[in-house]
């Protein structure tokens, strides 16, 4: 979770620094703090149910596909008029479907029988 919070941050950290809007770097990252709740939320939810479910896939597998909903969560950047904020949550995202912990629960993580 505290993957997805700084790649989320830093992909709004560049934003503020590359986009041509008018707002300030304290507003721009305000509006990446509410995007959290909308966009980190459901990508949080889908890695998390995803990883806690995978077993027997193979990882590198498993993370392309995970990629994929990730993706899809930030669908209200493209309302947005400058292609920074989607370009970087993009690689945020496929940055975190990287990084998590693949399986979430290994098999005999309990000390149960593989």
């Amino acid at each position: 979770m505290l993957t997805y919070l700084l790649l989320h941050t830093a992909a709004w950290v560049a934003t503020a620094q590359t986009v041509w809007w008018e707002e300030t770097f304290l507003e721009i990252m305000t509006l990446g703090m509410f995007l959290l709740l909308i966009i980190g939320i459901p990508s949080l939810l889908i890695a998390v149910i995803a990883a806690s479910v995978h077993k027997r896939m193979d990882v590198v597998r498993f993370r392309v596909l995970l990629a994929i909903p990730l993706l899809l969560c930030a669908w209200p950047l493209l309302a947005s008029s400058a292609a920074e904020p989607l370009v970087f949550q993009f690689m945020a995202q496929i940055a975190f479907a990287a990084l998590i912990p693949a399986p979430l629960f290994p098999k005999g993580w309990l000390g149960e029988a593989e």
